[in-house]
């Protein structure tokens, strides 16, 4: 006997937006490996010759970590946006010969650019994040259906229970990473530009605005009170962006998966930040007092918002939207950092930062209009 179900079209939009991140990602996975692309000459006897040479003798677990996380959320997005309708075994095949044609064929073409390095291990951990990858992405696209026998395509799925725009939202905060800030997830910092303005309009160059942030601080304990704002400043960013985890996703399990996806991208991708500014050697800088205090109480935090309505939870981080970014403005200068930042940014991806600066900046402005429209929303639906 044949069971006949009737189910509405799957949406397209977030399929779109899941090919469309993953395209996106392809382009900074490309451009992160072949930067600077230029002065290309073949270094090598052959374009594959690191293929031979074996494993490197001197290695660190951050590259390797680095590039398994890469390759494994090129390989999820590929899952997720080109492969929905293959069995598992057949996505996780698929999408590791795709990351490990890619790794390849980009690790070969560092042999044409100066100052890269081609190498074996860097490979087999791009293809073993790919496999990664793609096996997470298989099991996220398995039918919701009670048993194999009855073929149920998973509608919804886990990513289209969200609109497409809180998705970019999240996608954008963990882009900004990469933007060395002095503070962990210290995004909204308006302060140049409102010291700008008051310059503009009142003819002179002096920082009153500056002075005025450091004589607010000044204290016996100035040390203690910078521990105390990082810490405020992370737990406010952790509850916004897992708010708009929650947003997203509704099953639980899900929302955890994505939580800790996010949290190794943002880490990941902050440590390489912190590479760009204070060298290979200390990519764990921003891991100081005020980010683990604030990690933990923030942590915490979002297990006690998950209880809580859809409405409340947006209204909730609005409020710690604005606290977060008015800490940011307030904070205390540092100016060690500063000088370490101009001293990098000569080396850096100029047009990149600059960009990915602006949007660092207005990101806390648009999350707050974003969870205003929710709350607005749920409240005229009764919710």
């Amino acid at each position: 006997m044949f069971i006949t179900i009737d189910l509405p079209p799957r949406p397209r939009k977030a399929t779109a937006l899941m090919r469309a991140l993953g395209l996106l990602f392809l382009v900074a996975v490309v451009i992160g490996t072949l930067y600077p692309m230029s002065n290309w000459m073949l270094r090598t006897q052959h374009p594959f010759d690191f293929l031979s040479r074996g494993l490197p003798r001197f290695w660190t677990w951050f590259d390797v970590l680095s590039n398994v996380l890469a390759y494994l959320v090129l390989g999820l997005l590929l899952a997720l946006g080109w492969l929905m309708r293959l069995r598992a075994p057949t996505t996780v095949l698929v999408v590791t010969l795709a990351c490990g044609l890619t790794s390849l064929v980009l690790e070969s073409m560092q042999s044409f650019l100066p100052g890269r390095v081609p190498s074996l291990l860097d490979w087999i951990a791009n293809t073993s994040g790919g496999l990664l990858g793609g096996w997470i992405g298989a099991l996220l696209n398995r039918p919701a259906g009670p048993s194999d026998r009855i073929a149920l395509p998973s509608l919804p799925r886990w990513y289209e229970q969200g609109p497409p725009s809180g998705w970019l939202l999240l996608l954008v905060w963990l882009a900004i990473q990469l933007v060395p800030q002095r503070l962990l997830f210290g995004c909204g910092q308006l302060r140049p530009t409102v010291q700008w303005l008051i310059d503009s309009l009142s003819g002179s160059d002096a920082s009153e605005l500056s002075r005025w942030i450091d004589r607010l601080w000044a204290g016996p304990t100035p040390a203690a009170s910078g521990v105390a704002i990082e810490a405020a400043v992370v737990v406010c960013a952790v509850c916004v962006s897992g708010s708009l985890v929650f947003a997203l996703v509704r099953s639980t399990r899900q929302r955890l998966a994505v939580l800790a996806i996010a949290a190794l991208c943002a880490f990941g991708l902050r440590s390489i930040a912190m590479q760009g500014l204070y060298g290979a050697t200390d990519p764990l800088a921003w891991l100081t007092p005020g980010a683990q205090g604030g990690l933990v109480v923030g942590a915490a935090l979002l297990y006690a918002l998950e209880t809580l309505s859809d409405r409340t939870q947006a209204m909730l981080a609005i409020v710690l939207a604005v606290l977060g970014l008015m800490l940011v403005n307030l904070a205390p200068d540092d100016r060690y950092f500063e000088s370490t930042l101009q001293s990098a940014r000569a080396g850096q991806l100029i047009n990149l930062h600059g960009v990915l600066r602006a949007v660092a900046m207005l990101w806390p402005l648009a999350a707050i209009a974003w969870f205003w429209g929710r709350a607005s929303a749920r409240r005229s639906g009764g919710a």
